[in-house]
């Protein structure tokens, strides 16, 4: 809390308080915290606290009123509880010097000064175990008053939600009982402004649970959120120079500059947990007063940096390596307006100890001491609130310190990639632990610094080639150091295997030396089937068909490469066979000579045997025998053989009398059936007038019944036939048909 007055700015102090001229719209809560205190079996205690402006028009409605608290498990109303005054605690809590403690507000209805009365109000519910328990204090006193809100607030959206304060707690009691933590520090501060300035509410846990603290949005009674207006939100909600304003979420330490006369409603909200599971929430809603007519700076306190023995300071956190026998250091108190300061310790970790002392100037200090020999890793937040003697209305703040036990930095090494003989080793160093950030330094085994590293990641990769080297890990933040030594050797792969070459073989062919072609001055491996590494090259036999195989690396170093394998393949003769069949045929037949088995073939003999398209023909005129040669795709060969020896001398002509040239596929065209091979062949067909209609030279082709395009007449047609065999024998004759329709 900070309330920053000199007597001589009282007037113009009280009229920023009260809001000169309008004293019926002046606040009566300047904030207020929902709390739960486990007290037995399932019975919980529910608090809340609000602190009223005595000024406030409002006011005396806080006075004996029975505030209603909704419990709901999930979204289902569980109960409906009226909380009750606790008269005995009704505290002024008003920042004023003792002697003018009779001039506030509180006192005095003419009172000079501005006066703040803290209330609690408390009642008891049972609440069995569940992981869903939410409070819920909507601002309702149920005495014809409400929580109400100052519409003077700055930040925060009026005459659309926001005027009735709004708090919320939650509890998870599934696996066990919680309490809320207590707030050290009351929340009613006023603040000075183009001052820096910083706030704590001193949570403290009963159960030593972990918090998380958190700046949230203001809620409404319905569970909503109160609109901020721009650019204000919970996360920001306050006026600071650009840069100044800082949150830690680990001890709830507010810092800023405040750069504008403002009335901020701030809600600070704690989280519980065990063992990383959250157990319980609580919020705190406060209003900030900023004004510009003070002179009295807030006293702070300031570790001795230079004044720490076993540890490490950075702000208003120490930094000690876990297991370090004694960690002591030294916090001054520090008053611009040389007011004395009042110290006030809260909240020390269990074994520390803190001792107020004073120099002989009478400026007062604290000396910490702890033993943190078997103290657990972790974040342990202690509060100190500093209290100026200044008159009539003095100063007080709340600051955090941290004690951060952790574990001393560890340095190792992996290696991403192995020098395969050839390359540098690339190695990922990592530092665990310890504060970053951390300053690196490798250095070889001739004490010589090889590269420094600035480390916020805690992976550093590099490489090295072969030999020793240390690592040197250190923190600005730590007192303790860590060293790594590690050496690199030559391994891993070579990246490159030998040239081989596989051989294709026909049986009985010439054996070759097997060859696989190094690089570099590596060596030649052979391993055979069997994985068994030989000393020997090698060998094989081509007496019969198979294959064999053998696996080849090479070794350059300690490192070898990856095998290949060299495949050495005998083939048999391909199966060669010749489709054609010895039936019997008639002198002068022509044929292609088909085969198969192979990818190439030779016919014999040549002088027989003509090639179209690659296709071998040939026409038989007497007994003939032909061999063809065929090759197998690796260059195998075999051989086959036909024969024709059975030759009919075939030469014979008949004529039909007659066709239907209809396009039934039946007796359509006509011409002389013959019955052998021709050496020569004309044929003429002519109507009845003596004119040829159809020439033909091809024994084969048959007239269709046109003529120049055109179908011919039903009639009766003429054909005459010269032709000649290979056999020698003519034919010459001249003869009648008929074409019907």
């Amino acid at each position: 809390m900070i309330r920053m007055f000199k007597w001589v700015w009282l007037a113009p102090v009280l009229c920023a308080l009260l809001v000169c001229g309008n004293k019926a719209a002046a606040t009566h809560l300047y904030g207020g915290e929902l709390l739960y205190t486990h007290m037995s079996g399932n019975t919980y205690t529910i608090t809340l606290t609000l602190y009223g402006d005595c000024s406030g028009q409002n006011f005396n409605g806080l006075k004996n009123a029975t505030p209603s608290v909704r419990i709901l498990n999930n979204s289902t109303l569980y109960s409906n509880l009226f909380l009750v005054e606790d008269t005995m605690q009704r505290k002024e809590v008003s920042p004023v010097c003792p002697e003018d403690s009779n001039k506030t507000i509180c006192k005095n209805p003419f009172g000079t000064l501005p006066g703040v009365t803290r209330f609690i109000y408390t009642g008891t519910v049972d609440l069995p175990p569940s992981a869903n328990w939410r409070m819920i204090f909507a601002g309702l006193m149920n005495n014809g008053t409400q929580a109400g809100r100052s519409n003077n607030i700055t930040n925060i959206q009026f005459g659309i939600d926001g005027q009735l304060m709004a708090l919320e707690a939650t509890l998870n009691n599934l696996a066990g009982h919680n309490s809320s933590p207590g707030y050290t520090a009351i929340p009613t501060p006023f603040f000075c402004i183009n001052r820096y300035q910083q706030y704590n509410q001193g949570a403290v846990d009963p159960e030593n649970d972990s918090l998380r603290f958190s700046l949230v949005n203001a809620i409404k009674g319905d569970g909503g959120t109160t609109q901020y207006i721009q650019p204000y939100s919970g996360a920001m909600p306050v006026g600071a120079v650009p840069g100044t304003f800082s949150f830690s979420n680990s001890s709830g330490q507010l810092s800023f500059q405040p750069d504008i006369l403002q009335r901020s409603l701030v809600v600070n909200k704690v989280e519980e947990y065990k063992n990383g599971i959250l157990v319980g929430s609580s919020m705190r809603e406060m209003t900030f007063v900023v004004l510009n007519n003070c002179n009295n700076n807030p006293p702070v306190g300031v570790i001795d940096s230079n004044n720490i023995s076993g540890g490490a300071s950075t702000n208003q956190t120490v930094n000690v390596c876990a297991n370090t026998p004694d960690l002591s250091f030294r916090i001054y108190s520090t008053d611009a307006d040389s007011d004395k300061v009042k110290v006030n310790i809260n909240s020390l970790p269990q074994g520390a100890s803190g001792t107020v002392g004073y120099d002989t100037s009478g400026q007062s200090f604290v000396d910490f001491f702890w033993n943190t020999e078997n103290v657990q890793v972790g974040s342990y937040n202690f509060f100190i609130t500093y209290t100026d003697d200044a008159c009539p209305l003095f100063s007080s703040q709340t600051i955090a310190y941290t004690v951060n036990v952790v574990n001393p930095m560890t340095i190792s090494h992996e290696i991403i990639r192995p020098t395969n003989c050839i390359f540098r080793q690339h190695i990922a160093i990592s530092i665990k632990d310890g504060i970053i950030p951390r300053k690196v330094t490798i250095k070889n085994s001739n004490d010589m610094v090889l590269s420094e590293y600035l480390d916020t990641t805690g992976v550093i990769v590099d490489s090295f080639k072969p030999g020793t080297y240390t690592v040197y890990a250190e923190s600005k933040a730590l007192q303790c150091k860590a060293q790594y030594t590690f050496t690199v050797q030559h391994s891993g792969t070579y990246p490159i295997p030998p040239a081989v070459q596989d051989i294709d073989h026909c049986i009985g062919d010439a054996v070759k030396e097997l060859v696989a072609t190094p690089t570099n001055d590596a060596t030649i491996n052979w391993y055979g089937a069997d994985g068994l590494r030989s000393e020997m090259r090698p060998t094989y036999s081509t007496a019969t068909a198979g294959v064999y195989r053998w696996q080849v690396s090479q070794q350059v170093g300690v490192c070898e490469s990856v095998k290949d394998t060299l495949t050495v393949t005998v083939h048999d003769f391909p199966d060669i066979r010749i489709l054609n069949t010895p039936e019997r045929i008639c002198i002068g037949d022509g044929m292609y000579l088909l085969a198969t088995g192979g990818v190439k073939y030779e016919w014999m003999p040549e002088d027989k045997v003509v090639y179209y398209n690659d296709s071998a023909y040939t026409s038989v005129r007497q007994p003939s025998t032909y061999i063809v040669k065929g090759h197998s795709e690796y260059g195998c060969i075999n051989t086959d053989s036909i024969s024709f020896t059975d030759i009919e001398q075939c030469c014979t002509f008949s004529y039909p009398n007659a066709f239907t040239p209809n396009s039934d596929g039946r007796n359509d065209g006509w011409h002389p059936v013959s019955y052998g091979n021709m050496d020569f062949y004309l044929l003429s067909v002519y109507n009845r007038w003596g004119q040829r209609v159809y020439i033909s030279s091809d024994p084969r082709e048959r007239w269709d019944g046109t003529f120049n395009g055109k179908q011919c007449e039903m009639d009766t047609y003429h054909y005459y036939l010269r032709a000649k065999c290979v056999t020698g024998k003519e034919e010459v004759t001249k003869g009648s048909f008929i074409l019907l329709r």
